[in-house]
């Protein structure tokens, strides 16, 4: 069961009140898979960087914002009129934050208690989703968690209780990005009126992309069955499954325990013609030296009419992608966790860092905007890992 609340600006807002909606169905059947996917991606030697970036000496990005508070930027979402959204805070304590072009906006605080947020996901400047955790399971026998929603719509508060049947048996969170929701095997997409279902192939923890094209993103499962599907695109027809190429294998010399349950995670999709799209992703397995050691590469591979053809990383320098938007002029950029910017354009590869002024970098989310600028959030912290971040926007003018 999932509430689904709305809030306003200005005076303060009358007491929540609660009352039934139902669901409309968007559809109740699967969308046609990609029949013409082909390729193989065999993946080269350890040391082997089919990427080779050009490391740039300076940045074309722009720290943006900043402040001393701690805590970081997550969750980012842009509207078809142009809005970011964002959750801004630490831990458990967030709470949604829109972009005015030089600083964030705090919005009245949402009437949902203490209860952590954990996504977001908007339509416009004045309609935006926060999903909440309002009762994490105590034990593993215990029931799954259920989720409140917290739904801003420049009014008033109204409270709608929407009855999403069974919660996840998995344990899986929701996903939100634009007017798309999803959660565990379901997903919902915000009509301008109300919400519509569409069943998933997987459970998918991700959305990637627009609300005119979303991606759904699974986890990869090594004791999954053959054929699992980990990425789908919505199409008219439904959720349409996207094989990812064959061969993704160990590299050579690869001595590993479990030779047969390497793991592939999708950070994102962009797409950048009407027949390609680019997948960034992190190819991962486990070695045993004295002990088991998780080793990892980044594998980025694009589709053209339906065909593969992949570039890796080397195994000595990991670096795993978190986003991946286009840059509207037929390329892309990706982001890594640690601050570093790549940039694919005219078929090479290049990367700068992020820059920060005093201290180091960690970006956890990209966002494309209408009119072409390019956002990147996440947080400034004394070293890497530290837990003194403080949030931090970066921008690329186009």
């Amino acid at each position: 069961m999932l509430l689904l609340a709305a809030c306003a600006t200005g005076r303060p807002a009358p007491p929540a009140t609660t009352a039934s909606a139902e669901l409309d169905v968007l559809t109740d059947r699967l969308g046609p898979p990609m029949t013409n996917s082909s390729g193989t991606c065999p993946s080269p030697g350890k040391h082997v960087d089919q990427l080779h970036p050009t490391t740039l000496p300076r940045s074309s990005w722009e720290l943006a914002w900043t402040e001393t508070a701690e805590g970081q930027l997550a969750e980012a979402t842009v509207t078809p009129d142009g809005a970011l959204w964002a959750l801004r805070g630490t831990g458990p304590a967030q709470w949604p934050v829109q972009w005015t072009g030089s600083s964030w906006k705090k919005l009245p605080t949402f009437p949902l208690g203490k209860d952590p947020t954990v996504r977001l996901g908007a339509a416009s400047a004045d309609k935006a989703w926060v999903f909440v955790e309002s009762a994490p399971p105590m034990s593993p026998e215990a029931p799954p968690a259920t989720y409140t929603v917290s739904t801003w719509d420049g009014r008033a508060w109204r409270s709608e209780q929407v009855d999403l049947g069974a919660p996840p048996a998995r344990g899986e969170q929701p996903a939100a990005q634009g007017a798309w929701v999803l959660l565990g095997d379901r997903s919902m997409r915000w009509s301008g009126t109300a919400w519509q279902t569409a069943p998933l192939h997987s459970y998918s923890y991700k959305l990637s992309g627009s609300t005119d094209e979303p991606w759904a993103i699974a986890s990869s499962d090594p004791d999954a069955e053959q054929g699992q599907i980990q990425l789908s695109r919505w199409t008219d027809r439904g959720w349409q499954a996207i094989p990812l190429p064959d061969g993704m294998l160990l590299p050579p010399g690869a001595e590993a325990p479990y030779p047969n349950r390497p793991w592939t995670r999708i950070a994102g999709v962009a797409r950048t013609g009407p027949e390609e799209f680019w997948v960034a992703s992190t190819y991962s397995w486990v070695e045993h030296e004295q002990e088991d050691v998780t080793m990892s590469r980044s594998v980025v591979t694009r589709n053209v009419a339906g065909r593969w053809s992949c570039w890796w990383g080397p195994v000595d320098r990991p670096d795993p992608f978190v986003d991946v938007v286009p840059d509207g002029r037929g390329g892309l950029w990706a982001a890594t966790g640690s601050g570093m910017f790549w940039h694919l354009s005219d078929g090479r590869w290049t990367r700068e860092r992020a820059p920060v002024g005093k201290g180091v970098p960690a970006i956890t989310d990209l966002a494309a905007s209408p009119g072409g600028e390019i956002y990147a959030l996440g947080g400034i912290g004394s070293k890497r890992w530290a837990q003194d971040i403080r949030p931090a926007l970066w921008r690329l003018k186009p």
